[in-house]
């Protein structure tokens, strides 16, 4: 049997290549069915199973001209069925319309080993922000 970390982190990198394919299907395959997410995009949180929603995550792929993700400081550990994952990750995307976004975030992603697989159960991502009046998200910010 692989080191589970490794198992991980192939998941992680096959999930990756599947988005700059913009493979939507693909992409959403390493997620398990009661999978919940804490994204940058209201709301709070995506109830159990939402970020499986394959119409929309093509939808928002389809919106893109381009994309790129780059993973940076990637830690991965594992035990058992359960593993995580953090890294800081690159979004470079141009948008149907022309417009770019160029920003680093933070992710953590919970993983369950499920019939043999590696599933991410739990994904986490966040910019932090600077505190003040406007509480304006950091996203100039680079490692």
């Amino acid at each position: 049997m692989d080191d589970p970390r490794e198992e991980i982190r192939r998941v992680i990198e096959q999930r990756l290549a599947a988005i700059r394919n913009k493979d939507a299907k693909a992409a959403l395959s390493s997620l398990a069915s009661d999978v919940v997410a804490f994204e940058m995009v209201p709301p709070l949180a995506l109830p159990p199973g939402a970020a499986r929603d394959l119409d929309a995550f093509a939808a928002w792929l389809e919106g893109l001209e381009e994309i790129d993700l780059e993973l940076r400081d990637l830690i991965v550990e594992a035990g058992g069925d359960l593993g995580f994952a953090r890294s800081l990750n690159h979004l470079q995307a141009i948008g149907k319309a022309g417009r770019r976004v160029d920003l680093w975030m933070r992710s953590t992603l919970c993983f369950r080993r499920e019939a043999g697989e590696w599933k991410i159960v739990h994904a986490h991502t966040s910019v932090p922000f600077y505190p003040g009046g406007e509480a304006k998200a950091a996203i100039d910010l680079q490692p």
